[in-house]
């Protein structure tokens, strides 16, 4: 009866413990070994950084502030010539 007794004190620590553990990995206290994977038709917010392995598919608009991301307006300097180029930027309600 003794080891029955060990048994399922050890499987119920076990059990347990794997709850723990994935309590944990969703709260990020202990990071995930494996990057997880979302498919999604929905719209879905991101923060902070994504690694993308492949082609990324986009339906609708994505909001680009050129101004934040080069520092000039529509413009983009060449760090080698100095010269300054016109990024091709549209307006689609034109």
């Amino acid at each position: 009866m003794e080891i029955n007794s060990r048994f399922i004190k050890l499987t119920l620590t076990l059990i347990t413990v794997g709850i723990w553990v994935l309590i944990f990995q969703n709260a990020g206290i202990i990071p995930q070994a494996n990057p997880q994977r979302i498919i999604a038709d929905t719209t879905i917010r991101v923060t902070g950084s994504v690694d993308v392995d492949n082609t990324v598919f986009i339906k609708g608009s994505v909001d680009a502030n050129i101004e934040s991301i080069n520092g000039y307006n529509k413009f983009y300097k060449d760090p080698r010539t100095g010269e300054y180029y016109v990024l091709p930027v549209t307006d689609p309600y034109q």
